[in-house]
């Protein structure tokens, strides 16, 4: 049986995705900080589906903590053929109030590390798929979380010269979601609100990643390539409702779900 390692595994779209890969049948690596409160109840979840779930915590601001999780997974998994590199961090901090702490760290956990999984994933199990979760605001320029903006970003490029150099034996694709999930302590309320400045005038949900998901897997001649699952609202402009008619576009920098 064949087994996934899903970094950031956990909580929200990476809770999801392991969820759903554990329904069909794949063993899952659930990747989580050692601080978490929700891996213990997520692999009970998985295991109940009837497949081999193991938890690997492991602190993504420590790369050499982050050199020694491939091998680790291998020992357990030798069967493994997917990562996805979903974990994040996302503070809100433009490039004046960025604080050295939150550049560091939010550049290791959502492009160093993803970097160093991926070469050792090559290295050491060279087959299957790799997919990146970016952001749709990689095609747009929002500098309200600059350094989660500028990390993403790098991990697209990251993406498309992993594609060439790894996809005679490794696949490399990426997720872009948009409005997804509300921030963490938000409510639905906030996915309502920021519909009405999408292109389709609604939010997507964790059935349309899951959806993106099952496509690159199922599809042998994608390769190097970003699913933008956001209703349009990467093409750099939002609808505003004025007296039921649209208005000229307006860019919502305030409108930031994560991942």
């Amino acid at each position: 049986m064949p087994a996934a390692i899903i970094t950031g595994g956990a909580v929200r779209l990476g809770r999801a995705m392991a969820l759903h890969l554990a329904k069909k049948g794949t063993n899952i690596a659930l990747h989580h900080n050692a601080s978490s409160k929700d891996a213990k109840e997520t692999l009970t979840e998985i295991r109940s589906t009837g497949v081999r779930a193991e938890s690997f915590p492991c602190d993504f601001t420590d790369l050499s903590a982050v050199e020694q999780l491939i091998a680790q997974v291998v020992s357990v998994f030798p069967d493994t053929e997917l990562l996805v590199n979903g974990a994040a961090n996302f503070v809100q901090e433009d490039i004046e109030h960025t604080e050295t702490k939150t550049l560091q760290d939010t550049l290791h956990i959502n492009l160093m590390t993803p970097f160093l999984l991926m070469r050792d994933y090559k290295k050491r199990i060279n087959r299957g798929m790799i997919v990146n979760i970016l952001d749709e605001r990689i095609l747009r320029n929002v500098p309200t979380f600059a350094a989660y903006s500028v990390a993403k970003s790098g991990l697209s490029h990251l993406t498309h010269l992993a594609a060439i150099e790894m996809g005679a034996t490794v696949r490399v694709n990426g997720i872009a979601p948009g409005l997804i999930l509300p921030p963490a302590g938000d409510t639905e309320e906030y996915l309502t609100r920021g519909a009405k400045l999408i292109p389709t005038l609604t939010h997507g949900n964790e059935e349309d990643i899951l959806r993106g998901l099952d496509y690159l897997i199922n599809s042998p001649f994608v390769n190097g390539e970003t699913l933008f699952i956001d209703g349009g609202q990467s093409k750099g402009w939002a609808r505003k409702k004025r007296g039921g008619k649209a208005s000229p576009p307006v860019d919502p920098s305030w409108l930031d779900g994560g991942i």
